[in-house]
């Protein structure tokens, strides 16, 4: 058998036994990087190695070369359904930026008392809050199926950790646009800072783990995220997460489109081997 199918089916034998690389390691006394590359189709292994591996997951090599695992099919669907998730992320990461950049010159309007806020505007902010949410949603999703393809679970909590923050913090810029009175607000937004901040450094921290799979633009998306989260903690510079932001979206984006690249390659060298 040649790689990258030998990757493929030993990484889907795996998940199948519910073993981690690490816990591999443990059982097979292969090094993890070994595993890595193999896993990743990027060296044929010798047969003793394979082997080795093979007798660790509790599999005969006949039968492994024969018959195709539970976890094998279910990848199969997950990568067939996985390309349209990454796909739609793109997008909706390109329209979330879009309707940040527009909220965010909404806000310093507001808040320099600009007195061409009407009414309609305050309808139009509330509409493109709903916007911004929506699509952020569907961003944020693009990177929890990341993290199923790529076994980190801290990203799946640091998705959903900054998906309640984003909700939190729309809400809260939507409630107070109603409010007259702007010298009360610095300590529910001072509060709201601090909070973001802390949780966005969790996913910038989760993003970083991505870059065995996503190579160094995971890394640059998880530097910029904790420069965006420590600027935010510290209140007084918050206002140097909105410069960050831009950048930082548009290297998750290339992100997300990368991992659909993977994919669409990985199906395709399936096709090509069944051909």
């Amino acid at each position: 058998m040649q790689q990258p199918e030998l990757g493929r089916r030993l990484t889907a034998l795996r998940k199948e036994r519910n073993l981690t690389q690490e816990e591999l390691v443990e059982k097979s006394h292969v090094s993890v990087r070994t595993i890595q590359r193999i896993e990743a189709g990027e060296v044929l292994p010798r047969m003793s190695t394979v082997k080795i591996l093979l007798e660790a997951l509790g599999e005969s090599p006949e039968t492994f070369l024969t018959k195709p695992t539970i976890m094998e099919t279910k990848n199969e669907q997950l990568e067939h359904s996985g390309r349209g998730i990454l796909l739609t992320a793109v997008i909706a990461g390109a329209i979330y930026l879009a309707a940040e950049i527009c909220l965010t010159a909404m806000d310093i309007a507001w808040f320099t008392k600009d007195r061409a806020w009407e009414q309609w505007t305050n309808l139009v902010y509330i509409g493109l809050s709903i916007v911004m949410l929506a699509s952020y949603v569907l961003f944020a999703r693009g990177f929890i199926f990341l993290s199923k393809l790529f076994e980190n679970k801290l990203l799946t909590l640091g998705a959903y950790l900054m998906m309640a923050t984003v909700m939190g913090v729309g809400i809260l810029d939507s409630v107070t646009l109603f409010s007259d009175n702007t010298e009360h607000l610095w300590l529910p937004y001072s509060i709201a800072a601090i909070v973001s901040g802390t949780l966005t450094i969790v996913f910038g921290i989760a993003l970083l783990r991505l870059q065995d799979g996503m190579g160094e633009l995971a890394r640059a998306a998880g530097i910029l995220e904790i420069l965006i989260g420590c600027t935010l903690v510290t209140v007084l510079l918050f206002f140097i997460a909105y410069v960050i932001m831009i950048p930082a979206i548009i290297v998750e984006i290339l992100v997300l489109y990368r991992g659909y690249e993977y994919l669409s390659k990985s199906t395709a060298n399936q096709v090509a081997l069944s051909a």
